[in-house]
């Protein structure tokens, strides 16, 4: 079809989308465009030009050409995550009703479509003796976690997601759909595997899948006044743990809502999330000197099957309007440990809960695909709650007050899936990876048809 590129309007985007796809496409004057149109982070307010929710493959290649025509960029949102005030103006491509799944044991591969949550992933693999590499919830899409590059509970162990994709399947600038593998297009191979999109429409990846070990796992809960004694175990646990055993640790104060019990509401706490490969009484032996921090209150640690990995983070799925702080931290000094304390305790009146993520192990290799080395062994990430723009300068006073007093320990850098409402792209990759990326990107999508949520500008 032919379609004029003359600045379009938004009623113009929408009714050519129409007049080209049969899919459900949506635009700002119908009805139902408020609750469409948002994410699954509230306190972005997304204003795409139009909703596309395609059904196959050909209307995700059709909506490509349509957009390109117009000259309207093209964004891809899945399930909600990942917004971010990049996607104004955009055609956005809502692929969650891409949910074709196949899986050979024998090779131990997985094909996933964009729409197929982790949670979906999950339940297929549950007799089948595999898993793949997923994250704190199992509510993000198997390939939108894969193209940020993928910090999996087990990443200490086996490395970021990315490092176990095999190819991807791409609607390109020019609507063509291709299989991306290593071998047929290394650039573009090594750009979608933590590159954060922006190259393509990926309709679906396939993994190689790992045979699952005995999984233990867990929470540790101890009151808000054994936070330094929790604090100082953790570190000294960590700085010899083997990368089988990863550990979270939380300084939070629980909202009163679901999927949090009622005994834990607006309790503060300092809540330590386990997940160990291996045996449980190995993972007993080292999660010794934590369990012998005074006044714990909560032992949830045992054996787990892989199909409830999701319980041990238990994170909420439901829409909230968030914001989120992090760095990576080298080590957890004594004088860390201090600050973070002093500013950031668990209480009521802290605006922030705080997580520190054990890394290291594997998450420090140089890989062929975009994800690069961490260096550091840590991660210090917040969120908070903020409904209102008091609520916001309320956080964003707290975050500069943190980083004031722990300044000579952050990093300044984070993980690409933790840059949370944050379109700028490099806090999460350094400048070597970045100009890599434009050349692809110059490569690739020469015409900017596809601009992703945290745009590889030039």
């Amino acid at each position: 079809m032919s379609v004029s590129t003359q600045d379009p309007t938004r009623t113009s985007v929408v009714t050519a989308l129409r007049t080209a796809l049969s899919c459900p496409v949506h635009g700002p004057h119908d009805p139902d465009w408020e609750s469409v149109r948002r994410g699954w982070n509230l306190h972005v307010d997304q204003q795409p030009a139009a909703i596309v929710a395609p059904a196959t493959v050909s209307d995700v290649q059709e909506t490509v050409r349509t957009a390109a025509a117009l000259g309207v960029p093209v964004t891809v949102q899945s399930n909600g995550h990942g917004a971010t005030a990049a996607t104004t103006g955009t055609v956005m491509v809502r692929a969650h009703r891409l949910r074709d799944l196949s899986i050979d044991v024998q090779t131990r591969r997985a094909r996933v479509g964009a729409g197929v949550k982790w949670a979906h992933l999950v339940a297929a693999l549950a007799d089948s003796g595999l898993t793949g590499t997923p994250g704190s919830t199992d509510d993000l899409t198997v390939v939108g976690y894969h193209t940020g590059g993928g910090l999996p509970w087990f990443g200490r162990a086996y490395g970021p997601a990315a490092r176990w994709v095999r190819a991807w399947q791409v609607v390109r600038a020019d609507g063509e759909l291709v299989e991306v593998t290593a071998d047929s297009d290394p650039d573009l191979f090594w750009a979608l595997g933590g590159g954060g999109g922006g190259l393509g429409v990926v309709t679906a990846v396939e993994i190689e899948l790992l045979p699952a070990p005995p999984l233990v796992g867990g929470q540790l809960m101890w009151p808000a006044d054994r936070a330094a004694q929790v604090l100082a175990a953790f570190a000294d646990v960590t700085r010899s743990a083997p990368p089988e055993l990863t550990l979270w640790l939380w300084l939070i104060t629980f909202p009163p809502s679901e999927p949090f019990p009622p005994e834990l509401h607006e309790r503060s706490m300092v809540n330590l999330n386990v997940t160990f490969l291996g045996a449980e009484a190995e993972a007993e032996e080292l999660l010794a000197p934590l369990r012998a921090v005074p006044g714990l209150e909560v032992d949830t640690v045992a054996p787990l099957p892989m199909s409830e990995l999701s319980s041990v983070a238990n994170e909420p799925t439901q829409p909230l309007p968030v914001l989120d702080w992090s760095h990576f931290v080298a080590e957890l000094s004594t004088d860390f440990q201090r600050g973070l304390l002093e500013v950031n305790p668990p209480h009521p009146q802290t605006p922030m809960i705080a997580c520190i993520r054990h890394l290291g192990g594997a998450l420090r290799q140089e890989l062929p695909t975009a994800v690069e080395p961490i260096a550091e062994e840590y991660l210090l990430f917040g969120f908070s709650l903020a409904g209102s723009a008091a609520q916001e300068e309320t956080v964003r006073a707290h975050w500069r007050a943190l980083e004031r007093r722990l300044g000579a320990h952050l990093s300044h850098r984070t993980h690409l899936n933790m840059l949370g409402p944050d379109p700028d792209i490099t806090r999460g990759l350094g400048p070597a990876t970045l100009a890599r990326l434009r050349r692809v990107k110059a490569a690739q999508d020469p015409h900017w048809v596809f601009r992703s949520h945290r745009p590889i500008l030039p």
